[in-house]
């Protein structure tokens, strides 16, 4: 049988017969639309969750903790664990790591206050936590000359902050004698630091939200740090001092509560405060793989260096969206494993009734393969309007879903303009799940119709 011939035969029984393969393909339609919002919501809980909050594409190592025991308390400063730069050499080498990103923490006491030109009035903590990272880590989300060391080798010396120009300060170390003048040093700040302070932290106080506007007006706001003093104590060497730090951006890579300054700042203040071990080695290293699926090899390849994750949370959100997920799709097969029963249902009465016409067609001429490429193309069409319709109906109801969000439910952090991520291909995958499975129902009545004995249907008939 020619195409034009089946595309003919295909479209009069559908014209004909289109009430019942209209309730055959509700079904269908049910389960592709289930299938492919189901599918919208758990992308875009994935795009939040680990792309924001949980990145899953990389993890956080540090040295494994360990039981120092009441005894250590007894027996001066604790010196924690930290990382050398043959060990970051060693993760770099790794197959499926893409970067890695050195960090060193603070290791000395801190406060800082101010951000009046912002939020209306100074606000401040009696404990500052930071790290240090290298300004080249940053590209694509702050500009690297705006996140270097500001210190200069030729700039004016100085003894008190009045020496220097009004946008600068006396960067005086400890045993010193004389500074040189600095611009305040840049820091960038994490989103979910930015997040909690709009949702948390602002309403409690009566401020505004900064999200809006830290990018491109904190730039301009200048914070005051002392460095070497906080509310839990004092450093174990040099003097408490006080420096200004102004906040250019927000990073991934910043740490989650505190602010992540330029590497050779802190390298510098860990050696006043906390000796020259403390600045020559690492306290992490965010390592960045190129699949999430290396994650699990680069973690058994750290306990080699003896480190570990800092942070298990990607992981157990990831198998917990999974969980979730492969739930409702179970659920979405189940509705297209009905409908693909009822095709089923649709198509072995309509072979009965068509019995006469199909004994007729294979007196003419028509192959077994004839009868079943014709009942087959006609679920097949049937699955694909049936698919198209369920993919509008998902869209619509993640529309109103994320229009009911925006109503009913309040602010809370890292909460997403949609709710659902819809790809290209989700909807082809909708209309061709709807397909396959409106096809697998019409395979039985089809191979009956094949076997269809023209002789004994026609003299029936007779």
């Amino acid at each position: 049988m020619r195409t034009a011939s089946l595309l003919l035969m295909v479209r009069r029984e559908l014209a004909r017969t289109r009430g019942p393969l209209f309730s055959a393909g509700f079904g269908i339609a049910v389960g592709g639309g289930a299938l492919v919002f189901f599918l919208s919501l758990g992308l875009g809980a994935r795009k939040v969750l680990l792309g924001e909050v949980f990145p899953i594409n990389q993890v956080e190592l540090e040295p494994q903790k360990t039981s120092a025991g009441l005894l250590s308390l007894l027996g001066g400063p604790h010196e924690p664990a930290s990382i050398d730069a043959e060990t970051v050499a060693a993760l770099r080498a790794i197959d499926g790591v893409t970067e890695v990103y050195p960090k060193l923490r603070f290791r000395f006491p801190s406060m800082a206050r101010g951000g009046k030109e912002i939020l209306g009035r100074e606000i401040g903590t009696h404990e500052m936590v930071g790290d240090g990272i290298d300004p080249e880590l940053l590209s694509g989300d702050v500009d690297a000359q705006l996140f270097a060391d500001p210190l200069k080798a030729d700039a004016k010396v100085c003894r008190v902050n009045e020496d220097c120009p009004e946008a600068q300060y006396c960067e005086l170390p400890s045993e010193a004698e004389q500074g040189k003048c600095s611009a305040p040093v840049p820091a960038v700040v994490s989103r979910y630091l930015v997040e909690l302070f709009d949702h948390a932290v602002a309403p409690a106080h009566g401020l505004p939200p900064v999200a809006e506007t830290l990018v491109t007006r904190a730039q301009g706001v200048v914070f005051d740090m002392t460095l070497g003093n906080s509310l839990l104590g004092v450093a174990r060497q040099g003097k408490e001092r006080k420096v200004k730090i102004r906040v250019v951006g927000i990073s991934s890579k910043a740490i989650d509560l505190g602010v992540t300054l330029p590497a050779p700042v802190v390298r510098r203040w860990n050696r006043e405060y906390a000796g020259h071990k403390a600045a020559d080695t690492y306290s992490s290293l965010v390592v960045r793989v190129e699949d999430a699926s290396a994650t699990a090899h680069v973690i058994t390849a750290a306990q080699n260096y003896s480190l570990s994750p800092r942070d298990t949370r990607a992981r157990d959100v990831s198998v917990l969206i999974s969980s979730v997920l492969a739930i409702l799709l179970l659920v979405s097969g189940v509705i297209l494993l009905v409908a693909a029963l009822n095709i089923t249902h649709t198509f072995r009465v309509l072979v009965t009734e068509r019995a006469h016409e199909i004994g007729l067609y294979r007196a003419l001429g028509a192959t077994r393969g004839d009868m079943r490429r014709w009942l087959l193309s006609m679920a097949a069409v049937v699955g694909i309007a049936a698919g198209a319709v369920g993919c509008v109906v998902a869209r619509g109801a993640a529309w109103i879903a994320d229009w009911r969000g925006r109503v009913d439910l309040p602010d809370f952090p890292f909460k997403p303009d949609s709710f659902f991520v819809f790809p290209p291909w989700l909807f082809a995958v909708g209309v061709a799940f709807a397909a396959i499975f409106a096809v697998l129902g019409a395979v039985g009545p089809a191979i009956r119709a094949a076997h269809t004995d023209p002789a004994r249907t026609l003299g029936r008939d007779r």
